[in-house]
This record gives C-alpha cells, sequence and structure tokens, in this order.
C-alpha cells in the first residue's frame, strides 16, 4: 500500500470515528465497494480512478442516502458521500457533450472527463454541487457558478478537512 492510500485511510478513520460517536446524527455508510464494481466503473466511464479514492470506495462505498423529515444527512461538508453508482450516472451528466456548453457558461470551461465525482449536494436533479478527485488525487468542488480545481491536495487532507468540522 503506497503512502496516499495509507494516509486516505488514517483520514477515513478520523471521519468513522466521528461517526461511530454520533450514529444518529450521521446516515450509515454502505459496505465497502468491491473491486470489479470499481473496476467496472472505470470502464463505463473510461476514466482510472485514483488510488486514493479506490482506497476509500474499497473501505465504504458511500454512504446510504437517509432522508428524514425531508431533509438529507449529508456530512462531507454539507454533501453527501456518493456510492458508484451515482458517481457514474454525475459522470455520465456533466461529460455529456450536449452540456459542455453549458458548463463553459458557467465555469468558463468544460467538465474534465477524468474528475471523479465524490461527493454531492443533490444527487436526485441536476448535482447542485459536490466534490470531485482528479487524476492526481486533488480533490476540486463545483457549484452552480464555480468550478474550482484543487481545493485540497489530496484526498487525505480533504477527510481531515471532514473530520475537523464533525
Amino acid at each position: 500500500m503506497s503512502g496516499r492510500a495509507e494516509a486516505t485511510e488514517r483520514a477515513w478513520s478520523r471521519v468513522r470515528a466521528a461517526i461511530l460517536r454520533g450514529p444518529d446524527t450521521y446516515p450509515p455508510l454502505r459496505p465497502p465497494a468491491p473491486e470489479a464494481a470499481v473496476r467496472a466503473f472505470e470502464d463505463a466511464t473510461d476514466t482510472r480512478v485514483p488510488e486514493a479514492l479506490r482506497t476509500l470506495w474499497g473501505l465504504h462505498e458511500g454512504a446510504y442516502d437517509v432522508r428524514a423529515d425531508g431533509l438529507r444527512w449529508d456530512f462531507m461538508d454539507g454533501h453527501a458521500f456518493i456510492c458508484l453508482d451515482v458517481a457514474r450516472q454525475m459522470h455520465a451528466m456533466v461529460t455529456l457533450p450536449l452540456n459542455h456548453g453549458l458548463f463553459t457558461d458557467r465555469w468558463g470551461r468544460a467538465w474534465d472527463p477524468a474528475w471523479i465525482p465524490v461527493t454531492s449536494r443533490d444527487d436526485s436533479t441536476m448535482y447542485t454541487s459536490g466534490y470531485f478527485v482528479d487524476p492526481g488525487g486533488r480533490v476540486g468542488s463545483w457549484d452552480g457558478h464555480d468550478l474550482t480545481e484543487a481545493v485540497h491536495p489530496t484526498l487525505a487532507h480533504y477527510l481531515h478537512h471532514i473530520a475537523d468540522r464533525m
């Protein structure tokens, strides 16, 4: 296991510890994503999953979409930790050539197909905002108006940020 994978595991252990301290405050985590499911994601999106994200999905494939009184439990900076299926759907939507003009108008550029969504504020409509991992393992963000590359230098850094806020 590489240093990035170990750093991701350590950072995620802090997030998971916070969830275990307040299980009624956070959504239940999904089981690990099978390696075959990650490979299927790569095949479907024609995108290689960076090692740190592969490690994270190997620990938990997102969190269940739990709603209570009409509210979602989004613990990753106000975003849901999405599963592979939702990440694949989002990736397909943002990389669809038809949508390039929309995103170019909003952000001044099209979505890079190598970026993989990992969180989303609303995964049932137009995915209003979220965070993505780039091929170098950096974490960027998007919303209806801005797209920012490399908000966090690594996925582990982003997860430590989440743990600090929990």
